[in-house]
């Protein structure tokens, strides 16, 4: 895969029809609010900058996709954490904004479900980590608090698997975390499963062939994976170098 054009730290990235969206992070005192874009449908891929910038720069936000739409979350500019969020139309290559969370997040989790999304933990200005989450509905364009996660969590990773949102590792104010939770769509419960091997602060996942995927994150070079027909985790390899807060997609 080419470098990317520009060094980002804390972006987010979809997948968007086998092209790969890498919006926002930083560098440096430097915010971002472009897009580059690698088509993997091309023959020799290269990353594109030609695309429009979202409306608010951001790094340490969260991204999904939903209905067609790339949907942007939270994070941090230069001055605060931040509650706005945005949406990508890339038919028509437009940002829209949409209506802010009820609640400033950093370094939280965003993912997508039964036509809702779902915000989980992050921070707040004052970088205390919190375990509140909320759900927006596209249809009324309404963030709604949900039951909060069972454990504080900034530098979390998510997931959705069978129905269940998986809350995964990060950072509680005061521990590193091991722990994992996951939240009942139906049942609308948060419940417990079982830790991974190893702290995981600042770690992406991924589902592959069902089963949870977790990257990187700090001190981490491993991999590893989670079965739910088996409810254990597991090792898979290591990566050539530790990564903080990489983006993961599946392909």
């Amino acid at each position: 895969m080419p470098d990317t054009n520009i060094v980002r730290r804390y972006p987010s990235a979809v997948n968007y029809n086998q092209q790969i969206l890498l919006m926002g992070g930083r560098q440096g005192s430097t915010y971002y609010n472009s897009v580059d874009m690698l088509n993997l449908n091309d023959e020799n891929p290269k990353w594109d900058s030609n695309l429009p910038s979202m409306g608010e720069k951001r790094c340490g936000f969260a991204s999904t996709l939903l209905n067609g739409l790339v949907y942007c979350a939270g994070g941090m500019n230069d001055t605060s954490s931040l509650s706005s969020c945005e949406s990508y139309n890339p038919k028509e290559r437009k940002w829209s904004s949409i209506r802010n969370m009820n609640t400033k997040r950093g370094s939280h989790a965003l993912v997508s479900a039964r036509g809702l999304l779902y915000a989980l933990g992050g921070r707040d200005d004052d970088n205390n980590a919190t375990n509140t989450a909320e759900c927006y509905d596209p249809r009324n364009g309404k963030w709604e608090y949900i039951p909060p996660m069972k454990t504080c969590r900034y530098g979390l990773t998510a997931v959705v698997l069978n129905n269940e949102i998986y809350a995964i590792g990060g950072y509680d104010g005061s521990n590193y975390l091991s722990s994992v939770e996951k939240y009942n769509l139906y049942a609308k419960t948060w419940i417990d499963v079982p830790s991974m091997n190893g702290t995981r602060y600042g770690g992406s996942a991924c589902v592959v062939d069902g089963l949870i995927w977790v990257f990187g994150g700090r001190g981490a070079k491993t991999v590893v994976f989670y079965d739910p027909a088996t409810n254990k985790w597991q090792v898979s390899t290591n990566m050539d170098r530790e990564r903080w807060f990489p983006c993961v997609l599946s392909i």
